[in-house]
């Protein structure tokens, strides 16, 4: 299965201690990896179609992204094959511009029928993946909202925008949604490890898919319930702002 990990803190971090322990657990997906994060409320986004482990070896670029990202938000994503296909350019975080910021977005998990979801906004992602599709869709969603009524509340439109994607298709989604300075991620099937933990600079806030965290640390299962949509966090800095049923 892939792995998705993010990072929230309340100033620039750099994730040298969690994202190689990442990588290495999720060192038996074959198809690559990304890393996702923001330089001057810029989103940069680096990828590979190469494995993340090989011979017992974090791969090298990995390892050097680890070691210099400073930002306050960071994501990654470790593929397998049910992800896409082994070009990096199918592979996640995928970045969109709308409502005044760049997104960044990864997920997991199996949906069908959304590869035929065609989006009415520009621009449009180029990767023929499903993922793709879901981030188009969630982006069109929230964007006629906001237009439609640019008082609403972020965290309802896209509460709206989720029920809409999961009733028309369905399938198992896990993802994290992301700009410069908030962070959403939202499961309907699996669980999500969170954990705050204390930097040199202040508290962090991490959240991961990988079942059994990334420490020794006492990390928080948040499950969804079966008879929800799912369930969905908000977080800036390290603190969630919100977490709740869909």
């Amino acid at each position: 299965m892939c792995d998705i990990f993010a990072l929230s803190a309340g100033y620039n971090y750099t994730a040298q201690q969690y994202l190689p322990i990442f990588a290495e657990k999720g060192k038996k997906n074959m198809n690559g990896w990304g890393i996702g994060f923001y330089r001057e409320n810029e989103a940069l986004v680096e990828k590979s179609a190469e494995q993340v482990y090989s011979e017992d070896h974090l791969h090298e670029s990995f390892q050097r992204l680890a070691r210099v990202i400073d930002s306050r938000i960071i994501v990654s994503h470790i593929s397998c094959p049910l992800s896409g296909g082994r070009h990096s350019t199918e592979n996640h975080p995928f970045t969109l511009p709308f409502l005044d910021h760049v997104w960044l977005f990864v997920h997991v998990g199996v949906v069908s029928a959304i590869e035929n979801y065609r989006t009415a906004y520009e621009p449009r992602l180029e990767p023929e993946v499903y993922s793709a599709r879901i981030f188009e869709f969630l982006r069109d969603k929230l964007a006629a909202t906001m237009e439609y009524n640019p008082y609403e509340n972020l965290l309802t439109a896209l509460q709206s925008a989720i029920r809409k994607l999961v009733a028309e298709y369905p399938g198992r989604y896990n993802f994290f949604l992301a700009n410069e300075s908030v962070l959403f991620a939202f499961s309907n099937f699996h669980s999500l490890k969170i954990l705050r933990d204390s930097g040199t600079m202040g508290d962090i806030l991490l959240i991961t898919s990988v079942a059994e965290g990334l420490s020794d640390k006492e990390w928080i299962e948040i499950r969804p319930k079966e008879a929800s949509v799912g369930k969905l966090i908000a977080v800036a800095g390290p603190d969630i702002l919100y977490q709740g049923d869909v």
